[in-house]
């Protein structure tokens, strides 16, 4: 037997509104501790977006070594293997790697080259225990237009998945191991964040994977199974980031195989200790509003999006609520719940999201979906590695 947990998109350092949130983040680390105390993994995946930023503070950087180390102490045998993604920066992941190495720790922050071309070995790791080889980790980073041409001038990333497990295909043998591989990217038939998505928004279609015995993503913070292969996975986030994101409980994911199959995929829920909420839920005056935190538990730490009338939202109002109807309360004011309409398909259905959350939504997105409205096509593959490639060129 070989288990893994499954996480990814921690984002560690993040805020909401400004408010700091280390506390919550201590407490998943704690939680994680006591988890792999309590199952016994073999492996910790961490499918990227480990920072919030490229250039983290140094606490924060701190906390995350810690961690490792921490972890490393506790749990000797355990193999923890981490890689980047868009919003890390590689070369900052890489510089800790040789270091967490000594802890068993495996870090990947980006593709890296040797004599011109791929350094496949990096990406094709054997997992060893007790001497023996039971498992294959092929610990892929976000890919950027750069490492995709190397495969090939119109290369897609399901052509580099497909050069790697070849290569990790190779090193199986005839052994009965599983074959692991991580990604942070969007796949077709994933929900972005509650919408399932088609083609031409940098998805990549999962049902034309090379078929490793399983796929640890990161990217989407909703955990979901993607193009009906119940082994590509997201795990989710281990927090809730946006007000987007509060129709969905987080997770970890729990795999199993028995030899190269896999026997049980379990998605652990991770408690929150402070959680965002959107009050009142429909659009109200300002005594709706009043009434809604009247109701907030006094005691619970939340964080609040204010869902009240256009000719409400005033400064005289948000200061009322806050030194008001919040007085007394945990609860924070992080923003109004301004609702703009989005059109994401090409029905009359419409997704409505908060004029911050559209602010943070990934910009490939915005101008794909943009792109298929006025011109009822897709945008080509080629121009969103393109426009990839300038948004990930460093300022």
């Amino acid at each position: 037997m070989f288990k893994i947990f499954h996480t990814a998109d921690w984002h560690l350092g993040r805020r909401l509104a400004g408010y700091d949130r280390t506390a919550e983040f201590e407490a998943f680390f704690a939680f994680i501790e006591n988890l792999i105390a309590e199952r016994k993994p073999n492996a910790l995946i961490i499918s990227g977006d480990i920072f919030d930023t490229g250039s983290p503070a140094n606490e924060v950087v701190r906390r995350y070594c810690a961690l490792l180390i921490n972890l490393h102490s506790k749990f000797p045998d355990l193999q923890i293997v981490i890689i980047g993604g868009n919003h890390d920066s590689p070369s900052f992941l890489n510089i800790h790697a040789e270091i967490l190495s000594y802890f068993s720790a495996i870090v990947v922050g980006g593709v890296e080259y040797s004599d011109g071309g791929i350094d496949y070995q990096k990406l094709i790791r054997p997992i060893t225990i007790n001497g023996e080889t039971v498992a294959i980790i092929c610990p892929v980073p976000y890919l950027r237009s750069g490492d995709l041409r190397r495969i090939g001038e119109n290369a897609i990333i399901k052509d580099f998945y497909t050069e790697v497990y070849a290569r990790a295909e190779a090193l199986r043998q005839n052994l009965n191991i599983p074959i692991i591989a991580t990604g942070h990217f969007t796949a077709q038939g994933s929900s972005y964040p509650d919408t399932p998505i088609g083609g031409g928004r940098e998805g990549e279609d999962a049902d034309g994977f090379p078929p490793f015995d399983y796929i640890a993503l990161g990217h989407i913070h909703r955990a979901q199974q993607c193009g009906g292969r119940n082994n590509i996975r997201y795990s989710g986030s281990p927090l809730t980031y946006s007000f987007s994101e509060v129709k969905y409980s987080k997770s970890i994911t729990e795999v199993v195989f028995n030899g190269a199959e896999i026997s049980s995929i379990e998605t652990i829920e991770v408690p929150q200790t402070a959680d965002l909420l959107i009050v009142p839920t429909k659009q109200g005056d300002i005594f709706e509003v009043q009434e809604a935190c009247r109701n907030l538990d006094a005691n619970k730490d939340l964080y609040l999006a204010i869902n009240i009338k256009p000719e409400f939202r005033t400064p005289e109002t948000k200061s009322r609520i806050i030194n008001e109807f919040l007085g007394g309360k945990k609860a924070k004011f992080c923003n109004w719940h301004i609702g703009k309409v989005f059109n994401i398909t090409q029905t009359t259905e419409t997704q409505t999201i908060t004029a911050r959350e559209f602010k943070n939504t990934d910009p490939i997105d915005i101008i794909s979906e943009l792109y298929r409205i006025r011109t009822s096509h897709t945008l080509d593959t080629k121009y969103i590695q393109m426009l990839k490639e300038i948004i990930d060129q460093p300022e």
